[in-house]
């Protein structure tokens, strides 16, 4: 009996290293213009029902990485007012530090949410005579990460998101609801926002390498699914600012291009489309479309040094 407890409380303890070695990350709510208007139809939507919505996905996205421990909402607010700090506080330019100590997080989220707007396109059926209503809606959000250690900004991104229900499969359109409606869009969102997050501190790296097959430590929330193409890159030798002397990363190289073949919970399987290199275990991954979207620099492009 003795012996079983003994190994019951190393797994513990095992379990809480693991644990400890991850990085604590707090999502701050999001600042949004109390007084800003949100309408569909005669619906008013109130901001703060808005932020909560959005903020909740975020974090719910985050939590699925397995890769930070991520502070609850109530106790960030009951620390906040225990400080008496509110979401002008925490914005300003060097902040970050002391909240970050107070919270005892790694990293703050810090975020707007600019614009948010619905409508509704109606359509007539001819055939049935019938009269369809989509929902078309609009959000705009940028935020930023911040190492609350050094208090570094890690990345910086604006969202601009748009989504019609007419895009929605009509099985599911159908009978939906103006809330269905926004936790759908809201999910589009925070995905988007949580991948930035992500690949901003811990990009896609290739877990293990088998022949043409490859297995991916992103599985599910990361927005990763079947089908999706991304670029491999081999990391260099380190970059320096001449100034400095800062490690600013590493130089990379494109070695192939890969697909999704399957996403669990917890890791994601790919197969090598293309390939000008070795694929190593370690080795980061973008997303494909990301790199088409603008022309490729005349030097190397550089990722920063995590």
């Amino acid at each position: 009996m003795k012996k079983l407890l003994a190994v019951f409380a190393l797994s513990l303890l095992g379990a809480a290293a693991f644990c400890a070695d991850r990085p604590t990350l707090a999502v701050m709510p999001f600042i949004i213009d109390q007084s800003l208007e949100i309408r569909f139809g005669d619906t008013v939507i109130q901001p703060t029902v808005v932020e909560t919505s959005f903020s909740d996905q975020l974090m719910q996205n985050i939590v699925k990485s397995r890769k930070f421990d991520v502070l609850e909402r109530a106790n960030i607010r009951k620390i906040m007012n225990e400080n008496n700090l509110t979401e002008s506080d925490y914005s300003k330019p060097g902040e970050a530090e002391r909240i970050g100590k107070l919270l005892v997080a790694d990293y703050l989220v810090v975020g707007y949410i600019d614009r948010v707007e619905y409508q509704a396109e109606q359509k007539n059926i001819e055939i049935t005579g019938e009269r369809r209503t989509n929902i078309i809606g609009a959000i705009k959000t940028h935020f930023r990460v911040v190492e609350t250690k050094s208090g570094k900004i890690v990345c910086a991104h604006s969202i601009n998101e748009k989504l019609n229900s007419k895009n929605i499969a009509f099985s599911e359109r159908k009978e939906m609801t103006l809330g269905e409606f926004q936790d759908r869009f809201f999910e589009a969102t925070a995905t988007k926002a949580s991948n930035y997050v992500l690949e901003g501190i811990y990009p896609i790296k290739v877990a293990s390498v088998g022949g043409l097959k490859i297995v991916l430590n992103r599985g599910d929330g990361s927005g990763l699914v079947k089908g999706d193409r991304l670029f491999v890159y081999e990391l260099g030798e380190s970059v320096k600012d001449p100034d400095t002397g800062e490690v600013l990363g590493a130089a990379e190289s494109k070695v192939a291009e890969i697909e999704i073949t399957d996403v669990q919970q917890k890791l994601s399987e790919a197969k090598i489309i293309s390939s000008v290199g070795n694929v190593l275990a370690g080795s980061i991954c973008r997303r494909a479309e990301k790199a088409v979207q603008k022309e490729a620099p005349d030097h190397p492009r550089v990722t920063p040094g995590w």
